[in-house]
């Protein structure tokens, strides 16, 4: 196969990883706490045996776009939002996951839970609960859980030393391969929901540019295996003759 062909499938396979994220990010413009993906692809050498070089396509990595969204005020008693780099702990069927997601709710046993219902847990990992008869429920700053006027504990507030290190599971729920560590540097808002940090316009754009460069080097690989064919049946009826 023509090397120029093995370069363009590499640049096609690098505008498909680059469009499935972009494509994603657009779904959740509108989910809650949702944090952008977003690809790293760098060009890489190679001898091609002739002392000239190839440069390919590499697909490095993706990585979370951890801005905060923008804040939006609800007054909803059990909307949270973390302003900072913190991130909620919940408990998603057994397993600890992550998220900036605070559109919290209580279920029918008083448990504190995401709309998908996964518990919410405290910083002691368990779960969160109150009482039918709890009428003032306050959130501090820290996380403090008070009702009427009683603290009754604190939220699961954690950070991580490199946020880089959490992968997207579901939506605006992530898994870490990092312990994570108590939060110093987040503050707790009530009555208040992050937004998603996607840029629709920004990416429609980028979308946009995927597409027309997709289609560009599909037409450049179809061309070559074109004239590859001609000339092979070129050649072939050199020889018959």
């Amino acid at each position: 196969m023509d090397n120029s062909i093995y370069i363009m499938l590499s640049r096609q396979t690098a505008l498909f990883r680059k469009m499935d994220s972009t494509a994603h990010n657009i779904a959740n413009v509108n989910t809650t706490g949702y944090q952008a993906e977003k690809n790293m692809f760098t060009d890489y050498l190679v001898d091609d045996g002739n002392k000239r070089k190839m440069a390919f396509a590499r697909d490095r990595a993706s990585y979370l776009d951890t801005r905060e969204g923008p804040m939006q005020e609800t007054g909803n008693l059990f909307d949270l939002a973390i302003s900072g780099d913190g991130y909620f702990t919940v408990d998603a069927g057994g397993n600890r996951r992550y998220t900036r997601a605070g559109n919290f709710t209580i279920d029918a046993q008083g448990y504190l839970v995401t709309p998908t219902g996964n518990f919410v847990l405290d910083d002691g990992g368990q779960r969160i609960q109150f009482e039918p008869t709890a009428r003032d429920i306050r959130i501090g700053q820290n996380g403090s859980i008070g009702v009427d006027g009683q603290d009754i504990g604190r939220l699961g507030i954690v950070e991580f030393p490199n946020r880089q290190v959490l992968e997207h599971e579901s939506g605006s729920l992530f898994r870490a391969t990092q312990q994570p560590l108590a939060a110093t540097n987040s503050r707790v808002l009530q009555g208040v929901l992050e937004k998603s940090n996607v840029e629709p316009v920004t990416e429609l754009v980028e979308m946009t540019q995927v597409n027309r460069a997709a289609s560009s080097t599909a037409k450049f690989i179809e061309v070559m295996y074109d004239l590859q064919r001609k000339a092979s049946n070129v050649y072939a009826q050199g020889a018959n003759g």
